[in-house]
């Protein structure tokens, strides 16, 4: 699992020679100065997390975690090309927060037939259930409070446990991004280097 955070470190690297070009503004030094100072999770939080919510944590998510718990301020995954800006990583007690209100209840994409209609929802990737928000789906990273990625433990028949998805508000809708998170982080490589 060394690869995962040689992958980290490589992002890590493009994105800071890049900020500004990628944020159209300055990387502020005390987000650089608390991102760099950030720890790794132990084992003991890793297991009170998945004891927590009764799951069990891919293990390249887990490497990710044990690196550095979060990113703070800094917007280090770009999972999509010319859809949203960079992701920051939440820490592990961000995640259980949000948990807590957010994701916290089943409720289908037919619920909100204002919001998702026919259409919209015939264009639902395969691999994921027709829900908009699912007790088994868990943010671990956020842009701008209003888009979510999120491990999924609930997929489709077609689908994998613990693969990407995306929640995106306004207008509301889940999207597949990749099969886990060392295949959301190489993606991040790529649409870095398209973007710079």
């Amino acid at each position: 699992m060394n690869g995962i955070v040689e992958l980290i470190k490589k992002n890590e690297q493009l994105f800071l020679e890049n900020a500004e070009e990628l944020n159209d503004e300055e990387l502020e030094q005390e987000d650089l100065d608390e991102y760099l100072a950030l720890q790794g999770v132990t084992e003991e939080e890793l297991n009170a997390f998945e004891n927590q919510f009764q799951i069990r944590l891919p293990e390249d998510f887990k490497t990710v975690y044990r690196y550095k718990n979060g990113s703070g301020y800094m917007n280090l995954i770009w999972p999509q090309t010319g859809f949203y800006r960079g992701y920051r990583l939440l820490s592990l007690q961000e995640m259980s927060e949000i948990k807590s209100y957010f994701q916290s209840e089943n409720h289908e994409m037919t619920e909100f037939p204002d919001v998702i209609d026919e259409k919209q929802l015939q264009q639902l990737d395969e691999r994921i259930k027709p829900y908009l928000f699912c007790e088994r789906w868990f943010p671990f990273a956020e842009c701008a409070g209003s888009l979510y990625l999120m491990l999924d433990y609930e997929p489709n028949e077609k689908g994998k446990i613990g693969q990407i998805i995306c929640y995106v508000h306004d207008p509301d809708f889940i999207y597949y991004i990749a099969p886990n998170i060392t295949e959301t982080l190489k993606l991040t490589e790529t649409v870095i280097e398209d973007l710079i």
